[in-house]
């Protein structure tokens, strides 16, 4: 028997599994480059990327491939012209006129696809592409999206343009104007920036695109930017360049590398790639260029490989195919020694993954060994590896490839709750048979909608317009105190929020180890190693008693990265990469044991959990119920405000006595001015000496812990105050003298 799993690690639990069941004599169990590698015993170095980036030497042969086509003026000048080409192209507007769907599924498209700015922004729409283009190329700094705690609203401006730290242009790109909801919050916008006198607001909406065109609204972006102050210079194209310069290269090096890695795995020659490029028809310029200089790479990469003795596991792969092929059956390790033609049974694992290159293996063999019975286990709901050359056309054409055969169903998800079963069921509506339960226990699964979550004035404070990371803290705080283990993932690397570190290095996109060491900062030091983070790919096979899917929003589920355009030639598509990003949610779904948390935003739902909701009803957080966790000492919480909000306010009179201590004023569920303070120490002794409470009247104080559970109230009457509601020394152990104004 050979079994045949995709990775060392799956390969290694199959061997382990089989000696505890098996006293001794256990088949042959390896990974299919093991099994090449054995046939072969290649002389040459071997070629790979590790993992974590501990052996890169495969991106590194490949980069010296490229800096040697980026030595020549000519092939320089091609991937700058490409690079800007692809930058500043709209592949919607492309994409959408080769788009054979309905209406519905157009839509959905076109709220996946992200719009890449130059500035490596990923905007909402054209026309905000359009203006954030402009931008860059007249060197106007900007912040996109840049977090505002307004009201308990976690407003995003679209652009923000600082002439100094309190004044500068907001542009704000009004997409949907005609939904009632939207006009009513665009409405509010505008009050909102009028009370900044500061502050100059721009707002553009799709006809000042439509109706004039692109060129015109580019002069009257201009024109109204030099009008509020923005001095707008268009930079050159070698100014832009050395602006992209690095970022441009990085994005071709990627591409190229997948695209070389998807020939590898099509047995594809220079000669056949060249004819298969003459057969495509591309969608774009950009496309064209890209082939013909990836062509030239390709044939470039194989004669470095020739010329420096050596090998790449894809070329391992086609050597060991080309030995079997030639009657070379005997394959021999350390440990080990077998001949292919002796074999009966062969098993493969994760077979949903399978490429054409291990098609090509197992049909060598077969020819080699007529009698040899083939069992492949797969799972097409976890098909995600598409980008790294698996193609679904041999699961779903197994009884063609594999005549005669039969199909037996493991639908039983053996890991996770009947919520979450019901969860990953209700995402894959149609796409096969439901997955059955066999855990006994119902679970739990829960939104987390972050335009819901109200931070209290210490998490305002903590993590300034940082709404991520006190929410993700509330929940996994909690069942981590439960004693539960916690794993956080992503759909990528990087965050679709902005986060605030202590080192003060604020931004979007960072990599999720650093989100990590974030959020254990917060945590008990016995806590901190219960959670882990993972993005999504890499926690396949995995689990944890409790997953919290960090990104459940558009443009993150499904991601159609617009260089997708690059391996169209191997049948990528819209549509196709929509198909895997839905199984690769699903993947995080399921990952979860006992406990499924999906952070979301309201106006920003993934279209998949948009699908979910259509067929379940999941139900929201109760953010109350999930205490604050904070870095910061025990601390308290003082409003200042009345009892009746109607107009003007008692607190109007002594505004700028309150001002002047630091108090905040807040227009949540209480309009009032708040400020915290430490819990040791801590006297309403020392509210009253302040200024503010010597002038105040008709004022009401009410005091919160940290949790924001309100513990005392005082009134204050020209100058006298009065307890109506006093749990503050059960929080706060100080003492308390009755002077004859608080009548305890």
């Amino acid at each position: 028997m050979l079994l045949l799993a995709f990775n060392k690690d799956a390969a290694k639990e199959m061997s382990e599994r089989l000696k505890k069941m098996l006293d001794g004599n256990i088949p042959h169990t390896m990974t299919f480059h093991a099994l090449a590698y054995a046939i072969v015993h290649p002389k040459e170095s071997i070629l790979f990327n590790g993992p974590q980036d501990e052996n890169q030497g495969l991106n590194s042969a490949f980069q010296d491939v490229i800096d040697d086509h980026l030595a020549v003026p000519e092939h320089r000048a091609q991937i700058r012209a490409l690079m800007l080409a692809h930058f500043r192209e709209d592949w919607e507007r492309i994409v959408t006129g080769f788009f054979d769907k309905g209406k519905e599924e157009l839509i959905q498209f076109r709220r996946s696809l992200p719009r890449r700015s130059m500035g490596g922004d990923f905007v909402k729409s054209f026309g905000e592409k359009v203006i954030a283009d402009f931008l860059f190329e007249h060197d106007v700094k900007y912040l996109y999206e840049q977090n505002i705690m307004w009201n308990g609203i976690n407003y995003r401006p679209d652009f923000t343009i600082y002439k100094s730290k309190t004044a500068g242009v907001v542009i704000e790109y009004f997409g949907m104007n005609g939904d009632p909801d939207y006009d009513s919050m665009m409405f509010k916008k505008y009050d909102y920036w009028e009370r900044r006198p500061t502050w100059t607001l721009l707002d553009f909406k799709p006809d000042n695109i439509s109706r004039n065109g692109v060129d015109k609204f580019r002069e009257t972006l201009k024109e109204a930017l030099e009008s509020a102050g923005i001095n707008c210079r268009r930079l050159s194209e070698d100014e832009i360049w050395l602006l992209l310069r690095e970022r441009a290269i990085d994005n071709f090096t990627k591409a190229s590398v997948g695209f070389v890695g998807r020939c590898r795995k099509r047995f594809l020659l220079p000669a056949e790639l060249e004819e298969l490029i003459k057969l495509h028809t591309p969608l774009s310029p950009v496309e064209r260029m890209f082939l013909k200089i990836a062509q030239k790479l390709y044939a470039a990469y194989l004669e470095r490989l020739n010329a420096t003795g050596e090998e790449d596991f894809d070329g391992l792969m086609q050597r060991a195919i080309n030995s079997i092929a030639n009657g070379q059956t005997i394959f021999e390790r350390t440990s080990e020694r077998g001949d292919l033609k002796k074999l009966r049974y062969i098993l493969v694992d994760e077979f949903q993954d399978f490429s054409e290159l291990f098609s090509r293996l197992l049909g060598a063999l077969r020819v080699q060994n007529t009698e040899a019975e083939f069992f492949c286990v797969g799972d097409d709901w976890q098909a995600i590896n598409g980008f790294a050359g698996s193609d679904l056309k041999f699961y779903k054409g197994y009884s063609d490839y594999f005549a005669p055969s039969q199909q037996l169903n493991i639908s039983t998800n053996y890991r996770s709750s009947r919520l979450i079963v019901e969860t990953g069921n209700a995402l894959m509506e149609g796409l096969g048979l439901p997955a059955k339960t066999y855990r006994e226990s119902v679970g739990r699964v829960l939104v987390a909608d972050l335009s819901e979550f109200k931070p209290t004035l210490l998490e305002e404070e903590e993590h300034a317009n940082d709404i991520i990371t006190p929410s993700v803290l509330r929940i996994a705080g909690k069942f981590l105190k439960e004693g539960q283990n916690v794993v956080l993932l992503s759909r990528s690397n990087s965050l679709p929020y902005y986060i605030k570190f202590k080192d003060h290095d604020t931004a979007s996109n960072i990599g999720l180890d650093k989100f990590l060491s974030l959020i254990r900062s917060y945590l008990p030091k016995e806590l901190r190693n219960q959670i882990t983070i993972s993005t999504a790919h890499k926690y396949k096979g995995l689990q944890k008693q409790v997953v919290i899917v960090l990104d459940a929003v558009d443009k993150k589920y499904p991601l159609i990265h617009p260089d997708w355009v690059f391996t169209n030639i191997f049948g990528d598509s819209p549509q196709k990469i929509t198909a895997e990003e839905r199984r690769l949610f699903y993947v995080a779904l399921t990952r979860a044991v006992d406990t499924l948390v999906i952070v979301t935003e309201n106006g920003r739902y993934s279209p998949f959990l948009v699908d979910i909701q259509n067929q379940v009803t999941l139900p929201k957080i109760n953010w109350p119920e999930y205490s604050p966790i904070s870095g910061l000492t025990k601390s308290l919480t003082v409003k200042v405000g009345c009892q009746n909000f109607k107009g003007s306010t008692p607190t109007f009179a002594i505004k700028e006595f309150l001002k002047a201590e630091h108090y905040n004023f807040r227009t949540t569920e209480w309009t009032c001015w708040a400020k915290s303070f430490p819990t040791d120490g801590f006297s309403v002794e020392t509210l009253k000496a302040s200024l503010w409470a010597k002038e105040a009247n008709g004022v009401e104080v009410r005091i919160f812990d940290d949790c924001d559970k309100h513990i005392a109230t005082y009134l204050i009457d020209s100058g006298q105050w009065r307890c109506t509601f006093d749990h503050l020394t059960e929080v706060c152990e100080v003492e308390i003298i009755d002077d004859g104004d608080i009548p305890f």
